[in-house]
């Protein structure tokens, strides 16, 4: 596909936001105020600026990319994020969703991990922009989270898992919400809580594309 090239940055941010509206892709004023307050531009490479507000994802290095904006927007509504949680995010490659996310949380914290030295070193280049200092990038194994500052209300997987890291569940708090996309050449975005009495799916959703979480719930 042909990606249509971008001239007005505020222009072309406005359409991005119709569309998503038009297609149900974007619900919330909270999450639409994220999208304009972080914009997209400023988290990819210099060579995509002309894409930045295509519905698409883009390659940023290290064979990963930023998601689609209808995919973050999505994530982020059914993540259902709240003044002064504690989130922890898996997969931080550009940093436009821990700063999205950030945005959202006020007060609160976000944790990042990025398995990438560089693109660690990208994100938080990209973070700074926006004196954004709620959000923290460890460099590490995802599929392992980060348990030193666990328990966390809400846990976001941005890349694909065969299925979501034992791991992960231990360190979400009760009552606290988990996304990810789950399954092999295409996946389904599956939300789950963490009650008393269990993990209890709450929705999902077919036909979504990640890059692969790697290691032991991912790829090898």
């Amino acid at each position: 596909m042909t990606k249509p090239k971008i001239g007005n940055f505020p222009t072309s941010l406005n359409n991005l936001i119709k569309l998503l509206k038009n297609s149900g892709f974007l619900n919330d004023d909270n999450v639409e105020s994220a999208f304009r307050d972080v914009p997209r531009h400023e988290f990819i490479p210099e060579s995509e600026l002309d894409y930045a507000y295509s519905n698409e994802p883009l390659p940023i290095m290290n064979k990963q990319t930023i998601s689609q904006p209808s995919v973050v927007s999505r994530m982020t509504e059914w993540l259902d994020v709240k003044k002064g949680q504690k989130i922890l995010e898996i997969g931080t490659g550009s940093g436009w969703q821990s700063a999205i996310l950030s945005y959202l949380v006020g007060d609160g914290t976000v944790y990042s991990v990025e398995r990438h030295p560089e693109l660690a070193k990208f994100a938080q280049e990209n973070l700074k922009k926006f004196n954004t200092d709620n959000v923290h990038v460890v460099l590490g194994d995802g599929s392992q989270g980060y348990s030193e500052e666990s328990p966390y209300d809400r846990i976001i997987i941005t890349a694909a898992c065969t299925e979501i890291p034992l791991s992960l569940f231990d360190q979400l708090s009760e009552n606290g919400i988990i996304i990810g996309p789950v399954g092999g050449n295409t996946q389904s975005l599956v939300l789950l809580k963490k009650t008393s009495r269990g993990i209890v799916e709450i929705k999902r959703e077919s036909h979504y594309v990640f890059v692969p979480l790697v290691r032991e719930f991912g790829k090898k």
